[in-house]
């Protein structure tokens, strides 16, 4: 689905940020855990919230850490099927207008990206059940390299070649490494965390036009 960005850009990131996906999760969660005999582990919104922004590996370590890493890992790719299937069917909660946004973005003449430390395909579940794809150019996250955040905004935007650019995201954990890759960040004020630093800041979604107009004025 890769298209070039534009020279300007906005990176968006998902959990928080474009979507609440994680009542979903903790449904499919539950029910794969049951499905691979796990009855000692219960997955609940404030426990996946908790662990929001992290990778799939560090979501391993805390949610089954009775496994060993290897065995671990292959129950989580278990669960993370289960839960792309499920939101390729039920979709999850938007926080916006998201359409309409990534519309309004694409008339100015931004290029639109996605990137997030969820599994392969969640992205690509997101896109699909709102019929997206069309909108967003690229797309990166740990599922596809195993590596995290950071590198995949440098990776995203090195492939693209963008000259203008900025990282919408929620928690102070998108801006350590929006600060590592050199990328500047806007917050996400609606979403599940909080930022330290003085940053730009949006308190809806939709917000995020006519800053971005502010912020990068390229014609």
């Amino acid at each position: 689905m890769r298209r070039d960005l534009n020279k300007k850009a906005i990176i968006f990131d998902m959990d928080g940020t474009l979507w609440d996906s994680v009542d979903n999760i903790v449904d499919s969660w539950n029910l794969a855990l049951r499905q691979v005999g796990e009855t000692g582990v219960v997955v609940t919104r404030e426990r996946i919230i908790g662990l929001m922004g992290k990778t799939m590996d560090q979501f391993a370590k805390e949610l089954l850490p009775h496994y060993a890493p290897d065995r671990g890992m292959e129950v989580m790719h278990i669960l993370e099927e289960e839960e792309n299937d499920y939101l390729r069917q039920h979709g999850a909660v938007l926080l916006g207008d998201v359409e309409g946004t990534f519309r309004r973005l694409r008339d100015l003449g931004f290029g639109i990206g996605i990137v997030s430390n969820c599994q392969s395909g969640y992205i690509e579940a997101f896109l699909e059940y709102y019929h997206l794809q069309d909108l967003v150019d690229d797309i990166e996250c740990y599922g596809n390299t195993l590596h995290g955040k950071a590198d995949n905004l440098k990776l995203l935007i090195e492939r693209n070649g963008p000259e203008q650019y900025c990282y919408l995201g929620d928690t102070q954990g998108d801006y350590d490494v929006c600060r590592e890759a050199g990328v500047p960040f806007v917050w996400a004020a609606y979403g599940f965390g909080d930022v330290s630093a003085d940053v730009p800041r949006i308190e809806a979604l939709e917000e995020i036009v006519p800053l971005a107009q502010e912020l990068i004025n390229l014609p």
